[in-house]
């Protein structure tokens, strides 16, 4: 049986599967999300480490780590009366990788900084 992905065949037959993977990209088109993110890369983290890290306020961190749970991009684990998030799923080191390949490239075309993650 041949195995295919959700993205074969025309986009038009595909519009639920593009709207569910625009909805992924939506999740990452933050600043503060993709902070948050690096972030956790350490291993998981509370609030209150993740708002001293980043010198942001409780409401703004919580609000973006959920859009990140949400989109089951993150996970979260209750330790006492504190709530810890880790990366769900490592997928996104290779896709923010990919991010920053495309951006180095652009930037050697015009003589600036190197990107990383």
């Amino acid at each position: 049986m041949k195995s295919t992905s959700p993205c074969e065949g025309t986009p038009a037959a595909n519009r639920a599967t593009f709207e569910v993977i625009a909805q992924l990209f939506r999740a990452f088109a933050d600043a503060t999300r993709l902070q948050l993110l690096q972030c956790l890369r350490e291993g998981p983290k509370n609030v209150s480490e993740l708002v001293d890290e980043l010198g942001m306020n409780q409401a703004n961190v919580s609000k973006h780590l959920q859009t990140l749970f949400d989109a089951n991009i993150v996970t979260r684990e209750k330790r006492g009366t504190a709530s810890y998030y880790s990366i769900d799923d490592e997928f996104i080191y290779p896709l923010c990788e990919l991010v920053c390949d495309k951006l180095n490239r652009d930037q050697e075309r015009h003589h600036a900084v190197s990107f990383s993650i």
